[in-house]
């Protein structure tokens, strides 16, 4: 069951609230988005949307790049945050020191470390907060589907990470499936399942 971000019972790793809007049906009208609770330290929550929200590239030019100067990063943290949150809770949004791991399998750079109000997880994190293959699994909003990012099989979307694939080019992403790929991929627009640190304290 999801609860508003300000709420009288305080959720749980695993629950689901609400906090901002954003277009999630076919007639891009904004509704509330629900995010899952991957960890909470004190009053501040680690949420990762539930659905697929929208699709993007990793970056719009074939060249060597890393999540700090990568065009997905730009779009999380100005266009998607401006469009999605109110300024009032701009402010619970907590900016956040992010570790840039490398490729593990390839030993492909990771880049500098950055400061991201909103970010896509890591390999590491995707490993540490889903278990296995089938709780990665993510279905996208009827709005993120219409640029047909959606397996007709499965009902599932794959969705960017922001560690480095093998060549350099993009991000890591996970499959329809819910297996990490580590390799480089043709596609190149891939969902999006944000993630934030907020303070929730009233």
């Amino acid at each position: 069951m999801s609860r508003n971000l300000l709420f009288d019972v305080k959720p749980r790793v695993g629950d689901y609230i609400k906090f901002g809007n954003f277009p999630q049906n076919k007639a891009a009208i904004e509704e509330p988005i629900e995010w899952l609770v991957l960890e909470i330290i004190g009053n501040n929550f680690l949420l990762i949307s539930r659905y697929g929200l929208d699709y993007c590239e990793y970056h719009n030019r074939w060249s060597s790049i890393t999540w700090e100067r990568c065009d997905l990063r730009e779009w999380l943290n100005r266009d998607f945050l401006n469009k999605a949150f109110s300024e009032d809770e701009q402010q619970r949004i907590k900016l956040s020191r992010l570790v840039n791991d490398d490729n593990p399998k390839y030993r492909t750079s990771g880049g500098n470390n950055t400061l991201d109000r909103v970010f896509c997880l890591s390999v590491a994190e995707a490993k540490r907060y889903f278990k296995n293959n089938a709780e990665r699994r993510c279905q996208p909003t009827e709005y993120a589907h219409r640029c047909h990012c959606l397996d007709e099989h499965c009902g599932c979307c794959r969705w960017w990470l922001r560690s480095p694939v093998g060549n350099e080019r993009y991000g890591m992403f996970v499959a329809y499936s819910g297996y990490i790929w580590y390799d480089a991929l043709i596609d190149i627009d891939l969902a999006v399942r944000p993630a934030l640190w907020v303070n929730v304290e009233s």
